[in-house]
């Protein structure tokens, strides 16, 4: 986590330069209108970090069949997960504004006779927009986010162990693949105080595998699931101006 807050802290310094090149295109265009603001907040530029909370529906449907289809009574897997982490962006509010990001989320579902399974997604990345919106506490943005991730899918179930007098045994199976992801979006930001506002996302999250497809124990396996994708909304508590 320290090592995160450096590089959200990194990026947001490094393009410190860029938001004054960004200011003064602005300016020479006439694109920027006096505001009378109510407090002392500078009022053109954007720049934060803060905990964010995303709902993300996937698409499940070929990870559910391979579950459906086992001789194990596994349950099927919600496809609404929820994701937490953290975010910071830094920029003009009606120019371009660039951060960085970190979620981790998961699923999980239980059998009746006690079988598991659990749908885990970490990822994260890079972060650009461009303001379209501006007035007063108020912008809109639209941009991408740009990375990296890593999904784990593990199975648990209990047979019987002839060798050990019927007593049950609990064997796994654990699945883990890598992929790139950008996420498209629209973002609501409200200032709230002079150092506390509120960012409202909707995109939708794009996956390609670089495993192409599920591995086990190196073993690549002979139906391919696809990468996740779905419809993802957003919140975000940002400490900043």
């Amino acid at each position: 986590m320290k090592r995160l807050l450096m590089i959200i802290f990194a990026v947001i310094l490094f393009s410190l330069p860029v938001f004054a090149d960004s200011y003064e295109e602005l300016e020479e265009s006439g694109q920027i209108v006096e505001v009378d603001m109510e407090n002392e907040l500078p009022l053109y530029i954007r720049a934060g970090v803060g905990l964010k909370i995303e709902r993300l529906q996937l698409d499940l449907d070929k990870i559910n069949g391979l579950l459906a289809a086992a001789d194990v009574d596994f349950s099927a897997l919600d496809e609404t997960m929820m994701l937490y982490g953290i975010e910071g962006v830094g920029g003009v509010r009606n120019g371009n504004i660039y951060g960085a990001y970190f979620l981790n989320g998961r699923n999980r579902s239980r059998g009746a006779n006690g079988e598991r399974v659990e749908l885990s997604l970490t990822y994260g990345g890079l972060i650009y927009q461009r303001g379209i919106y501006m007035k007063k506490n108020t912008d809109i943005s639209i941009g991408t986010g740009m990375g990296y991730g890593r999904s784990r899918l593990e199975l648990l179930h209990y047979k019987v162990d002839a060798t050990k007098d019927g007593i049950l045994g609990a064997t796994g199976t654990t699945l883990e693949k890598s992929f790139l992801l950008l996420e498209p979006s629209i973002n609501f930001h409200q200032q709230l105080t002079p150092i506390i506002g509120l960012d409202f996302s909707v995109g939708y999250l794009m996956t390609h595998d670089l495993d192409g497809g599920w591995s086990l124990s190196g073993h690549e396996l002979e139906d391919s699931l696809d990468g996740f994708e779905g419809g993802s909304v957003s919140l975000r508590v940002n400490f900043g101006m």
